[in-house]
């Protein structure tokens, strides 16, 4: 079992600094951030568990562990009951209670949040909606506990996701099957990665298919129904309405059937809606009409977030690990099969 004497060697430090950044104490010593991370690091290569995280641990194999779950605090907040469930489902399943806490962040500044000594406390943390900035913090940082990510994908720490980018190839293979050429995309905002994804591999499919989707027909809205509500009219205003649209969010599919319904436009005669289900499934089958989705499993990759963060405390498994889990296509009204 390695030991802070062992760190302190390799990274040509004293007992105390290594001691001092362990305990999460390096910044406020002035410690210098490289100085930090290369006992993290090491810490980390040689499996080594600080005092307190193994006192943590001997508390989780016979009792019960503490795990963070990371929520951004933007429109996303409103999928959040979905995932709870999963990783509720998962907590009534193990062996020991889990005790859950949910950490609200601020895209572009989690690492405000994780540098704060409440993560002291935690045996391990489950972190979503990362933008690229948060990412590029995280594999340059190394953590203490172990670490799973929501929807992402990274060498460096655990894994549960989705072929984001097939995702919307396949949106795009359904409209292409129905000579639904003029197509339109609303999107929320291209600087969130799991949506760039779905909106480069639905562009994708069109190019490769000879019909390119322009620039004119790639809307953005921000984060609400009135948003789409406001594109639409603006499109039918101006003449300007395709025969389908990709909606990246059933929030903004629902602005469009209330618009079309306010429009007199008829769905899915006069247009066709397909969109990525995010909010509880009832919402999107139980609407008029009822949605044309791929269905993203929030609960079930909540479930197996928390199942390998446990595998990760416990060390039933020390590789971080990537499981992708697959979205269902479901198939309303507002987009029939060809």
């Amino acid at each position: 079992m390695p030991t802070i004497k062992d760190i302190a060697k390799a990274a040509d430090v004293s007992i105390a600094t290594v001691s001092i950044v362990l305990n999460g104490k390096g910044k406020e010593r002035k410690i210098s951030h490289d100085t930090q991370q290369r006992i993290l690091e090491i810490a980390h290569n040689l499996n080594y568990v600080p005092n307190q995280s193994a006192k943590k641990l001997r508390v989780a194999q016979s009792d019960s562990y503490s795990v963070a779950f990371y929520w951004a605090t933007d429109f996303r907040i409103n999928y959040l009951a979905r995932i709870t469930l999963g990783l509720q489902r998962e907590i009534m399943r193990q062996n020991n209670p889990v005790h859950l806490t949910v950490v609200p962040y601020k895209v572009d500044e989690l690492h405000k949040q994780l540098e704060t000594e409440q993560n002291k406390f935690f045996n391990g943390i489950i972190i979503a909606n990362m933008s690229d900035k948060d990412m590029d913090y995280l594999n340059r940082t190394t953590f203490t506990c172990p670490v799973v990510l929501f929807n992402r994908i990274s060498d460096k720490y655990g894994c549960v996701t989705m072929d984001n980018y097939q995702i919307g190839r396949n949106v795009g293979q359904h409209f292409l099957e129905k000579s639904l050429f003029h197509t339109g995309v609303l999107t929320h905002d291209t600087s969130f990665p799991i949506m760039r994804m779905w909106m480069n591999g639905f562009l994708d499919v069109f190019a490769e298919a000879g019909h390119p989707i322009s620039d004119d027909n790639i809307i953005l809205c921000d984060t609400s129904s009135a948003s789409a509500v406001t594109v639409c009219e603006e499109l039918y205003r101006t003449g300007r309405m395709p025969q389908a649209l990709f909606c990246e969010s059933d929030v903004l599919a629902h602005g469009v059937l209330f618009a079309c319904h306010k429009l007199g436009i008829a769905i899915p005669q006069d247009l066709e809606v397909f969109t990525i289900g995010i909010t509880m499934p009832e919402i999107n089958d139980f609407s008029i009409p009822s949605l044309s989705r791929v269905d993203i499993p929030m609960g079930q990759i909540g479930e197996a977030c928390m199942r390998l963060i446990t595998d990760l405390i416990e060390q039933k498994t020390t590789v971080p690990a990537t499981i992708y889990i697959d979205g269902r296509k479901i198939i309303g009204q507002s987009s029939p099969e060809a």
